[in-house]
This record gives C-alpha cells, structure tokens and sequence, in this order.
C-alpha cells in the first residue's frame, strides 16, 4: 500500500512539475521537472522504488526516435557550401568538451567517463541515456549536463537582446517568432496511425538491433541510427503520438531523480563550483569559435554564436527564430554536432569499457 500511494505521489507531482516546467520555458522541462519531484522523494524516503528495467528501455528507444526525427535532410545542403569551417567548428567543440570534461575528472576526482558524458554538447538527454549502460554515474552526468544547459540559456538570451558578442546586434524579444516555433512543433506530432505504428515498430526493431550487437545503449543507439537511415533514404519519418515523447522524458527524470540519496546529493553539491566553472569555461570557448565561424563563411554573429553554443538543439532553435538569426543555419550545424556528441559518446565509452 505505502509503495502504490508513493508511486501515485510520485506520478502526479512528476506530471504536474512537467507541465509547470514547460510552461515556464524551462529546457528539457519534462525530465528536469520529474527529475527534481523524484529527487525530492528519494530523500525524504529511504525505501524509495526504482523504475523497473523494461521502463527504462522503452523510453530509451523513444529517445533515440526523438532524436533522429529531429535530423533533416534538407538541411545538408545549408552546410554543403560551408564544409570545411563547419566540420571543422564541430571537431574543436568536440575537442574542447571533452578537455573540459578530462579537466573537470582531474580537478573534481571524477572517473573519466562521467566527466566526458557530463561535458559532450548538445544531447543532454542522450548522454543521460547513455550513462548508465556506460558505467557512468547518470546523477552527476544529469548535473553537469543541465547546468550547463541552464548557463547556455542565460547567456544566449543575453547575447541576443543586448548585442554582446562582436557581430551581434541587440534584438528586442520575439513573441511572434516564439509563437511560430510552438505552432512547428505541433504540426510534427500531426499524422496518422499508420505512422505511429511503423514509428513504433522502427523503434522497437531498433531496440532489438541495437543490443543484439551490443551497442553500447543500444537501446539508445539502434533506434537512433535505423531511424536516421530511413529518413536519409526517404523511406519512413519518424512520428511519435502527442504526449509520448513528453512521457519518456518524465520516466527518464523519475530514474534519474530516484538514484539519488543523501550521500550522492552532498557529493553533487561539492562539485557544484566545478561544474559552473566548466560549464561558463566552454560557453566562451564556443563563442570564440563562433567568432571564427562568422569570420569564415561570412555570416551574421548571432547565427554563428547561436550554431556554435554548447547547448540543447530544441532550446538554441527557438532562440534563433526569436533572434533574428538564420534559423535554418543554427539547425543544421546543431543537428549535425548532435549526431557527432551521441557517436563519440558511444565510441568512448566502448574504448573505455574495453
């Protein structure tokens, strides 16, 4: 009884701290805000429940659908002509991630793979996702993950209303832009049942794949590249039902939020400085590199600043629609890090585990 009763709590607060945080324009708010309710319970509950293995899984595979619905074709074209400054601001920011992320493991005694999870850029979900099958701690990833995400949304929307980075312009704020970036979004959720169900077999069939070959989360991974495939082919877009996507972020919040006990949170705590200092160090870094960017190919500053940022896609593109920058732009090279982020981050951890 007190376990179903703490579980009914659980789900309706977790719910409820989603719906607040997405209404608040908090990044990610479906996992951050579960994840907070969850912690929360976790501590004043020392028998806490955990969430079950097949329900972490499911929401794995829809993550990893998630993320290759984001990926677009058409958008390769945008880069083509830019190539080689692209490919090679990609490269510097995956370099300087994870040297911030070897940095932060030497200074913090973190274990290496935590510090590299926790510092790759722009796939905070994905990295969560794959720190546990990794062997890294998912507490910390999810802590430096989201601060640094918290630290990319400040500055950014700095940057875009006061003009702070050279080739920027101060840009009043956008309601229609905003309201535009909404309304995208839920035309992508329209569709029919036959695509939900060939969404879902893509994913589960993926799933399967994925920890056949023992990817590492290939739960994560397989859904992820056979959803990619088939776009790139034409055959299939992915297409997830109203609310699913949403459901697998709060099951991963709650997972998350549930690892946590006393202890972990004052270790979490001490590492606190660290993981701004970090977080505040590769933003500035990343602006250099948009600097350079902008130098480069010839465009605007804030498009350039925007593309380079180490943060979530979904957040820098409903900033670049509000900013007055090349939305299109900042989309492709942000998809085209956050298939890079998600592919080093495996590959890592299987030369690690190795």
């Amino acid at each position: 009884m007190r376990t179903s009763l703490g579980w009914a709590v659980l789900l309706v607060g977790s719910s409820l701290a989603g719906l607040v945080a997405q209404s608040t324009g908090l990044p990610a708010g479906w996992l951050v805000g579960p994840m907070l309710v969850a912690l929360t319970l976790a501590l004043v509950w020392e028998k806490h429940p955990t969430v079950p293995r097949w329900g972490r899984i499911a929401s794995l595979a829809v993550v990893g659908g998630v993320l290759a619905s984001a990926f677009r074709p058409s958008v390769l074209p945008l880069v083509a002509s830019h190539w080689l400054p692209v490919t090679l601001v990609v490269c510097a920011t995956l370099v300087l991630s994870l040297g911030a992320g070897m940095l932060l493991s030497s200074l913090a005694h973190l274990d290496r793979k935590t510090a590299a999870l926790g510092t790759l850029p722009g796939a905070a979900s994905g990295m969560l996702a794959m720190s546990d099958p990794l062997g890294a701690d998912a507490r910390l990833v999810a802590l430096m993950q989201y601060t640094r995400v918290v630290v990319v949304v400040v500055s950014a929307t700095l940057v875009s209303r006061f003009g702070l980075v050279p080739g920027t312009t101060s840009q009043p704020p956008s309601g229609q832009s905003l309201q535009a970036a909404s309304q995208g979004a839920d035309l992508l959720l329209q569709g029919t049942m036959v695509s939900y169900c060939l969404t879902v077999i893509v994913a589960a069939l993926g799933v399967w794949v994925g920890t056949r070959l023992r990817l590492p989360a290939g739960a994560l991974l397989g859904p992820l590249i056979l959803g990619v495939a088939l776009e790139e082919l034409g055959v299939l877009q992915l297409l997830w039902p109203p609310g699913v996507p949403q459901g697998a972020y709060l099951v991963l919040g709650l997972w998350v939020g549930l690892l946590f006990d006393g202890a972990s949170v004052k270790r979490a705590g001490r590492l606190l400085p660290f993981v701004l200092a970090s977080a505040a160090g590769l933003v500035v870094a990343c602006a250099a590199l948009g600097w350079a960017l902008a130098a480069l190919t010839g465009i605007d500053g804030m498009t350039a600043y925007l593309a380079t940022t180490p943060g979530g896609i979904d957040s820098v593109s409903i900033m670049a629609l509000g900013s007055g920058a090349d939305a299109a732009l900042v989309l492709a090279v942000q998809m085209l890090r956050l298939l890079a982020v998600v592919l080093a981050g495996s590959l890592l951890g299987r030369w690690w585990s190795s």
